[in-house]
């Protein structure tokens, strides 16, 4: 893929389905990142793929995802800059984003928490048990 190409991917929709819920994953690792992509495309997710927090943020605002799941340790801007530009931005402000980062502990769940994490995650983190997170928190929106 070149530097700055996007990816979209969807599963098939059957006629009268709501559209499925769009994830964008933002994750440097191309391994990592096409584990997520793979597994959420055949949960039913619209899902769209970023590499780098700038190419995270214009896809965030292009595209208008539903959820976010977002590295923190990321080249060109770090995934808690990301998060406190989406939260500044009133397009993007209440999107839920899943922090997930290979840096536990206190002071990054704190630091994430006080940049507006929807949740923070620890890796490893395998794909079922973020999407039991993702129901969870999306199932909340609806209500």
């Amino acid at each position: 893929m070149a530097i700055g190409e996007q990816r979209c991917y969807r599963a098939g929709m059957i006629a009268g389905e709501e559209p499925p819920i769009s994830i964008l994953i933002v994750e440097d690792a191309d391994d990592t990142r096409e584990m997520y992509a793979e597994f959420f495309i055949s949960q039913g997710f619209e899902v769209h793929t970023a590499k780098d927090g700038l190419e995270a943020l214009a896809l965030a605002k292009e595209r208008r995802p539903s959820l976010v799941l977002l590295d923190v340790a990321l080249p060109k801007l770090d995934g808690l800059s990301v998060l406190r530009k989406m939260r500044a931005d009133k397009k993007l402000a209440d999107t839920p984003v899943l922090t997930i980062s290979a840096f536990s502990g206190s002071e990054y769940s704190k630091g994430a928490e006080q940049s507006g994490a929807t949740r923070v995650l620890s890796k490893p983190c395998l794909p079922d048990e973020v999407l039991k997170v993702i129901r969870e928190v999306m199932g909340k929106r609806k209500k």
